[in-house]
């Protein structure tokens, strides 16, 4: 990735979890109770009163990339 395209990334990533900071807490505790099998749904609702929904079923893979996040947090956490 571009240095500088990650930069704006994580700019834009800390200025959303400024906006909504109940978002990382509720991801953090759905990666500690997920296991393979879970099955993740989203809802949108818009504002014209249109509904979206969306889901996923957490498979091996997924808990791989879920570990390896948890890793580098608490890696991160530890510095």
């Amino acid at each position: 990735m571009n240095p500088v395209h990650a930069i704006k990334y994580l700019s834009l990533v800390n200025r959303f979890k400024a906006n909504h900071p109940k978002l990382p807490q509720f991801i953090k505790s759905v990666g500690t109770v997920a296991d393979i099998g879970t099955v993740a749904e989203i809802t949108v609702k818009t504002t014209s009163g249109k509904t979206l929904r969306a889901n996923i079923m957490i498979n091996e893979e997924d808990m791989k990339i879920i570990n390896e996040f948890k890793a580098l947090r608490s890696d991160q956490n530890h510095k």
